[in-house]
């Protein structure tokens, strides 16, 4: 019974899923939802960091001089991955699509 099923799965050439092969704006628009979702990660982790820090963490009455320096380097990032993602999403609304043309007759 065993041998018999093993010999019929073996026999049919059974593919899960057929090969697709990608445009080059196919594979474009792949990797730009990949960083863009990367980078909202990274985004949404830092911001849930913050307000982790400023809610639950018990803070003293004089700021270090170490932590200071840490929540600048992180505004900072949050600033430069803020731009990064407004700058992917509306860079990719901006492009000409493939196949439209504008004539100026």
């Amino acid at each position: 019974m065993v041998a018999q099923f093993l010999k019929r799965m073996l026999s049919t050439n059974v593919s899960l899923r057929p090969l697709v092969i990608k445009t080059p704006e196919q594979q474009h628009a792949g990797l730009i939802v990949f960083v863009g979702r990367l980078m909202a990660i990274c985004f949404s982790f830092t911001v849930m960091a913050f307000i982790y820090g400023i809610l639950f963490v018990d803070q003293p009455v004089e700021q270090a001089p170490t932590d200071a320096q840490l929540i600048d380097l992180l505004s900072t990032l949050l600033v430069f991955l803020t731009g990064t993602l407004s700058g992917l999403v509306a860079s990719n609304g901006l492009k000409s699509k493939p196949g439209s043309s504008a004539s100026t007759d």
